[in-house]
């Protein structure tokens, strides 16, 4: 088997999950590719009680040819979550999903997902690349890139703990004191689902959850965010962590 190994940091998200780099390295054919969707149309799914009151955007594309990596097809879907009082930002979160089609000679890496999740890389700060740019979520206040505030308390190492299908999540925290003033505590997790190799995986799953309640993100509450994550189909989120729009 070929194995094409695949970092977090050519994913379309740049939001706390991306290794600097100035290669334009793109898994979807044209920025342009990914639209705003109605989010209960989504197959990705997250929950916490904070999320049903904050504000949500859906995003998806389709890519033929896997980008400028000619890897074929490959689905992405995006929740990005907030809840913003007077520039006061209480709450952002996303969750990010993709998926490649060609089974037998690509996956994502666990290993390699595993480290980039790690706290000096999952919350590295980058400038913005050309296509970054060009996303339709580009000046969403949740996404943060360098000169947008500081990353700080980074935890030392990666935990993990169970998901819902009985996948491993791993995660890491950190605080974050935005240039307007917002102060957030944070989680980063990432997780994979249905392996096509030993080590490696179909479906990449990141996300990020930071919120304004510096007492919040507890040990357990970290277990409850890693338990919601879902997706339709693959890995049905548990009854009782759905958000609203998907009950």
């Amino acid at each position: 088997m070929n194995k094409f190994i695949f970092i977090l940091s050519i994913l379309i998200v740049n939001q706390v999950f991306a290794k600097c780099d100035t290669a334009e390295i793109l898994i979807i054919d044209d920025p342009k590719d990914v639209v705003e969707v109605d989010p209960s149309t989504l197959r990705l799914s997250f929950y916490d009680e904070k999320l049903n009151e904050a504000n949500v955007k859906g995003y998806k594309a389709f890519s033929k040819n896997g980008g400028n990596l000619g890897i074929g097809a490959i689905e992405i879907e995006q929740l990005i979550f907030d809840l913003v009082d007077d520039e006061n930002i209480k709450l952002c979160a996303g969750l990010s999903y993709a998926r490649v089609f060609n089974t037998t000679s690509v996956g994502f890496d666990l290993a390699i997902g595993n480290s980039q999740v790690r706290s000096e890389k999952a919350f590295e700060l980058c400038p913005p690349l050309n296509y970054e740019k060009e996303l339709p979520y580009f000046d969403h206040i949740c996404n943060v890139h360098e000169g947008d505030g500081k990353f700080y308390n980074l935890s030392k190492k990666n935990k993990g703990t169970k998901g819902n299908a009985s996948n491993a999540v791993i995660y890491s925290t950190a605080d974050f004191k935005h240039k307007n003033g917002s102060e957030l505590s944070c989680v980063a997790l990432s997780t994979m689902l249905e392996s096509n190799y030993p080590g490696y995986y179909l479906t990449y799953i990141n996300g990020s959850f930071c919120t304004s309640d510096n007492s919040y993100l507890s040990k357990e509450k970290i277990k409850s965010l890693a338990k919601s994550i879902g997706v339709y189909g693959t890995a049905d989120p548990p009854m009782g962590m759905r958000l609203n729009f998907h009950k």
